[in-house]
């Protein structure tokens, strides 16, 4: 009697677990972004391309930030939406092209090609490749499809729109500039040549708009001077963005200008105003601070809160009646360089990042800057200046410290961080008292100043200011 042979199933297995292997090591590190995905558009598989592409770790760190995201990475949703009917309805697409969000906020395009597939077991699934087309769409191609597909919205505008030449020469501008720089139409404007460059009152300016769109590739709010067609002069905003070509240089400008002459000279009839009448000296500082409301109402109510707490500081210290003035009126407007600050900034639910960032500290320069010349009868504008100082040295905006640092910046600065952590903000809920006292306790001597850190703590504990 022989002994039976062996299963043939059992090489057969290995030879498929074996592939099986081979196959997902084929997919995780092809150079091309593959995903995997379900017919509801989930994201079931991606390879390493794909997570790189969007600028996440792996894999597992793009399936999660998806999973969180109902519009994952299409800055469209109604693209997303799109490429999934499509594939709904023919099984297949080809060569879409979109605009995609990345992992730090880059904005970027997007060919996707994807095509409908039915398992042995007959789940349909969606395979799909993407690739980076940025490149492409800064090209002059792009740029006659934009001005295509876009002329009419271009025309019709309110806001004055533009492409400039970095030498300073307006390639195209629409009816609204071309009337708010009154010039008789769009060509006139566009025939000045490089001598457009000649309309910026500063050329300080005109520099520093080059040198900042060469750098970081976006300017915003950025106010500034003009000459007109007929030699009258009118205050705009400037938000613009550099468009590259392919080997990366630049070779546009394209944004828009708001005219904001009335706001300019209101803002100088207010400084007119406060040195006409002490009376209502007061009362136009709470104006002042509460500009902000309109654009942030959480900083609006910071700035009171912060004023509060500050002036009860100001008297546990046993300070003069006009130091405590002082520190009032400087904690009411200390954020009113946030003004210009871009509202997504203001009320962003995440931490800020990168420019956004730097946008941000710049709010107490700003601050600074419209205060400066107002005939307060104390040093309000550099307090302003100096409520993100540290005493070590560490803050901003000019790294000041010890000495350098007046007694009101000081107690500012304390009540600007222990409001700040015991209140809610757009990227997280309020810390609480305890721990902003805690905090303050952590760092007094070093970045805080000792006698204000005991005045806070025992304003707060004593309930000269509720939380």
């Amino acid at each position: 009697m022989t002994n039976p042979s062996p299963p043939e199933t059992a090489p057969n297995s290995a030879a498929d677990t074996a592939m099986a292997d081979a196959s997902a090591l084929l997919f995780h590190d092809v150079p091309a972004a593959v995903y995997l995905r379900g017919v509801d558009g989930k994201f079931l598989e991606v390879n390493n391309a794909t997570a790189a592409l969007f600028g996440h770790a792996g894999p597992a760190a793009f399936l999660s930030a998806m999973a969180d995201c109902p519009e994952q990475f299409y800055l469209d949703p109604t693209a997303r939406q799109s490429v999934l009917d499509e594939l709904a309805a023919s099984g297949v697409v080809n060569g879409r092209r979109y605009q995609a969000m990345c992992d730090d906020g880059y904005v970027i395009w997007i060919e996707e090609s994807a095509k409908r597939t039915v398992s042995p077991e007959g789940d349909v699934f969606y395979v799909g490749f993407l690739r980076d087309v940025t490149e492409e769409k800064s090209t002059s191609w792009a740029l006659a499809e934009a001005e295509e597909k876009y002329r009419t919205i271009f025309e019709n505008a309110v806001e004055g729109l533009f492409q400039m030449t970095p030498a300073g020469r307006f390639v195209t501008v629409n009816g609204a500039l071309s009337r708010m720089l009154r010039f008789a139409s769009p060509e006139a404007l566009t025939a000045l040549g490089d001598a457009a460059a000649n309309l910026f009152t500063r050329p300080e300016d005109r520099q520093f708009l080059h040198a900042a769109l060469s750098e970081t590739g976006v300017v915003r709010a950025m106010e500034t001077e003009l000459r007109r067609g007929d030699g009258t002069r009118i205050w705009v905003s400037l938000q613009a963005r550099a468009v590259r070509g392919g080997d990366g240089a630049v070779v546009l400008y394209e944004g828009s200008m708001e005219d904001v002459t009335e706001r300019r000279r209101s803002q100088e009839a207010l400084r007119h105003n406060l040195k006409r009448t002490k009376a209502l000296f007061h009362q136009t500082v709470k104006s002042l601070s509460t500009t902000v409301r309109f654009r942030d109402p959480y900083t609006a109510g910071h700035q009171d809160s912060v004023a509060r707490l500050a002036t009860a500081m100001a008297k546990r210290l046993g300070l003069d009646r006009d130091t405590v003035d002082c520190i009032q009126v400087a904690g009411q407007l200390h954020d009113i360089g946030k003004i210009s600050v871009p509202v997504r900034y203001l009320c962003k639910p995440g931490r800020l990042i990168g420019l956004e960032w730097e946008f941000m500290k710049q709010h107490a320069a700003t601050g600074y800057e419209i205060l400066k010349d107002i005939d307060f009868p104390w040093p309000v504008a550099e307090i302003v200046l100096c409520h993100h100082e540290r005493l070590d040295g560490s803050g901003y905006p000019r790294g000041l410290g010890g000495e350098a640092l007046c007694q009101p910046a000081r107690i500012l600065a304390v009540a600007d961080v222990l409001d700040a952590m015991a209140s809610n903000r757009p990227y997280r809920p309020a810390l609480g008292v305890a721990a902003a006292l805690e905090e303050l306790a952590r760092h007094r001597g070093t970045a805080f100043d000792a006698d204000a850190v005991d005045a806070a703590w025992d304003a707060v504990t004593a309930g000269d200011v509720a939380y």
